[in-house]
């Protein structure tokens, strides 16, 4: 790693993971997921007396009738605040050692930001998580939100520039995503940024354009914006079908994008719209792009137009600083892992190991399945959720599982450990994982939070099988290995799903949001 390319960047946000607080979605422009930094909450003796310390419930007077008031984009933390959107489409920040608000944006009376065509959670109100930046010395929060102030007046996407300490706007930018009508026709524009958490690398901004819910489907792209104003820069230019003047559609996007040295990373959804195959197809990729034109660099398709029957890559690009190197890496929603020489864009391993690009022949399926959470990284482990060593058989296999990869490892030796989390049971169950020092906290549809020691940290529970349907008594002699199941050291029952959030971790304290419009602030 260069330190002189570091330096222009680093502003208030470490881009290599150092912050002890939680700046962005993932944490860092990375989209590690990670905390390097050692508290209470990488202790494992003390994990386990981990405790609420406070909550704030989202007011009822703060939600418009037909408005969802629970949390789908997660928390953020910087300067002892706590910054988080709500499906109510308000912004509150609020005091990270008490819960108490100091700024809602828009403050009541004044209309929140909502869309006018609403179908999925990614429609209701902010969906995707806000990221610190500085503007002319200001300490400032960036998010993407629907706003029916300006534009159709449905709802189209933009992005918000507010003053971190004031809630007062920065600046407000031009139209990201159109949303021209809400009859679902297809002649009909209905772009949106949903989840797409926005990044800040040096002076711009980036964020990723999908749409509701394929409703019809749209035509996936990433903006770039310039910090100081807002303004979109047109030298940037990035569209997943055919060109950005033309009608073909797919491949939206529809997680955060990451940012490292000269690449932006993305990974993008389907392109099989029951036509033909638009050219270019960047539909089903990870991509890496130049973040100065948004030329494609490179570009990973596993599955082709002809099996696309929808297995997105909405879990966003993860980028390893590796032992063996610089890897993107990512799981799709088919359930496969892949990862990816970040710099050349070769593959380096699949888990479970196949074929690439897969085939007809292969009996593989690639469809709408519930692997489309973001990984976590700590060193050369990636935590995921991911189909495992049966997910040819049997797509279900990995639901409710937690595997951690060996990143650096041969296919033999790519899984660390397996475990299956408490209070998590069938399709959308787990929420993304985040990590500090090897304490992997993990929240569940069920409303639980669940912290698990990788062995190295704390004695394992005990082994199991690599591949889950075969018992551990016959693993070895059927030509499986052992590998450990780590130890729970703690099971919090919250109120609310955490299917969409992740536990940022800060200041020694984690900060979550629940589907139910609550926020906690724990620490042992």
């Amino acid at each position: 790693m260069r330190l002189r390319a570091l330096i222009p960047v680093l502003g208030l946000v470490s881009l290599v993971a150092c912050s002890t607080h939680w700046p962005m979605y993932r944490h860092n422009v990375l989209r590690s997921g990670g905390q390097i930094n050692a508290s209470d909450l990488s202790n494992p003796a003390k994990v386990p007396s981990l405790a609420v310390q406070w909550t704030f419930s989202v007011p009822a007077a703060d939600t418009v009738a037909g408005m969802n008031a629970g949390f789908h984009a997660s928390p953020i933390e910087y300067d002892n605040r706590v910054f988080v959107g709500s499906g109510n489409g308000r912004m509150y920040a609020l005091n990270a050692s008490t819960g108490a608000v100091l700024w809602k944006f828009p403050a009541p009376p004044a209309n929140p930001l909502r869309s006018q065509w609403v179908c999925n959670p990614s429609s209701e109100g902010i969906g995707a998580s806000a990221a610190i930046a500085r503007i002319g010395g200001t300490d400032a929060i960036i998010f993407g939100a629907p706003d029916t102030s300006f534009g159709t007046g449905f709802g189209e996407g933009r992005l918000f520039a507010l003053n971190a300490t004031t809630g007062a706007v920065i600046w407000k930018s031009p139209v990201i995503a159109r949303l021209t009508g809400t009859t679902g026709s297809p002649a009909e524009l209905h772009q949106q940024i949903g989840y797409s958490s926005p990044v800040v690398y040096d002076d711009r901004i980036y964020v990723g354009v999908a749409d509701h819910c394929d409703n019809p489907i749209q035509k996936g792209r990433v903006v770039s914006v310039r910090l100081n104003d807002g303004s979109i820069d047109p030298a940037f230019t990035y569209c997943s079908a055919g060109t950005c003047a033309d009608s073909t559609r797919g491949g939206g996007v529809w997680s955060g994008v990451a940012v490292w040295d000269e690449g932006v990373y993305a990974t993008t959804g389907n392109a099989n719209t029951g036509g033909s195959e638009p050219s270019p197809n960047h539909g089903l990729s990870m991509l890496k792009l130049n973040r100065t034109t948004g030329a494609v660099l490179w570009k990973f398709q596993p599955v082709p137009y002809a099996l696309d029957w929808d297995p997105d890559w909405s879990s966003g690009p993860n980028v390893m600083l590796a032992s063996c190197g610089l890897l993107a890496v990512s799981t799709m929603k088919d359930g496969w892992t892949h990862a990816i020489d970040a710099k050349a864009g070769a593959r380096k391993w699949t888990f479970p190991p196949a074929t690439i690009p897969f085939n007809s022949a292969d009996g593989t399926i690639h469809g709408d399945t519930d692997y489309r959470r973001a990984a976590a990284a700590w060193g050369d482990v990636l935590i995921t959720s991911t189909g495992g060593l049966t997910v040819s058989s049997d797509l279900n296999a990995g639901f409710s599982r937690l595997h951690a990869l060996n990143a650096c490892a041969s296919d033999a030796d790519r899984i660390r450990w397996i475990v299956d989390v408490p209070g998590a049971s069938g399709p959308w169950t787990l929420g993304p994982p985040t990590v500090t020092r090897g304490i992997v906290y993990v929240g569940t549809s069920s409303g639980n939070l669940v912290a698990i020691a990788d062995p190295s940290v704390a004695p394992a529970a005990g082994w199991r099988c690599s591949n889950i349907d075969v018992p551990t008594a016959s693993c070895v002699a059927s030509g499986y290995t052992l590998v450990p199941q780590p130890a729970i050291l703690a099971n919090i029952a919250l109120s609310g799903s955490m299917l969409y959030t992740e536990a940022a971790i800060a200041e020694g304290r984690l900060f979550v949001a629940t589907g139910g419009g609550n926020v906690y602030m724990l620490k042992p």
